[in-house]
């Protein structure tokens, strides 16, 4: 189904899941309260599907460098993009364990532990049955001080055990809640994943062709490596930026 048909049939089933059953002749309650029941769970199904024409019609825009965020947020005000930290993912998880357990500590089974249970929550809500389990290695056995530095390890060993492309899931589901709420139904669905750690982004756009083929990096602003990119830009202005998205999309 297209983008439109999906949203005209979530406005209808969301009509009737939202009935009121104040007021409901009580003969005609068990009646009222299927109806409702039937409504949910079409809007489940339906989410389902517009999650999966977010999937086939999006393309990950990977933005790295100095003015990064900048561009990021040209794009979305100008031209309508998703954008997202990249790290988006892995800061949420972090937000979820106690600082104790880290800060000013050296890293243990323990603690990876914890990032487990709470990575697994994660995975159910993104319908992933399987997975690669986060297992321990004494390559991640460092002092952590912060929550920067327990992050970049934590954003390490999941991708390096998991993978990167986890995401790429997290990006989906993000866009297609957004997508519903603000009835998005373009032919491309642009979603740009910036951040200024340039070995993190050019790690994460190989791992994240395992979901979609089209995965395009940009530079915008000065970078400190050797960056293979689809697009350079050096002045970040809103010509620039639409110009610089242009070109994806007529090459995606």
């Amino acid at each position: 189904m297209s983008f439109e048909t999906i949203l005209e049939k979530i406005d209808a089933e969301q009509a009737v899941a939202n009935q009121s059953l104040n007021n409901v002749n009580i003969r005609a309650l068990p009646y009222k309260k299927g109806q409702i029941n039937a409504a949910k769970e079409n809007l489940e199904k339906l989410y389902f599907d517009y999650k999966e024409e977010v999937k086939k019609n999006s393309i990950f825009i990977l933005v790295t460098g100095s003015e990064s965020d900048h561009f990021a947020d040209i794009a979305q005000e100008k031209f309508k993009c998703f954008k997202f930290d990249a790290k988006t993912f892995y800061k949420d998880i972090l937000k979820e364990i106690n600082p104790y357990l880290y800060q000013d500590k050296k890293i243990n089974s323990s603690i990876f532990e914890v990032i487990g249970n709470v990575l697994e929550d994660k995975m159910k809500s993104f319908d992933v049955a399987s997975y690669p389990q986060l297992m321990f290695d004494a390559k991640y056995s460092r002092v952590v001080r912060n929550k920067d530095e327990m992050l970049d390890v934590m954003a390490d060993a999941i991708n390096d055990i998991v993978g990167g492309e986890i995401v790429g899931l997290d990006a989906l589901e993000r866009v297609s809640k957004d997508g519903i709420e603000k009835k998005y139904k373009s032919r491309i669905v642009p979603i740009l994943l910036y951040s200024a750690d340039e070995r993190f982004v050019s790690n994460l756009s190989k791992d994240l062709t395992k979901i979609n083929s089209k995965v395009a990096v940009l530079t915008a602003g000065n970078v400190e490596t050797d960056v293979t990119s689809f697009v350079t830009l050096e002045a970040i202005d809103e010509e620039n930026v639409g110009n610089a998205l242009k070109k994806i999309a007529n090459n995606a």
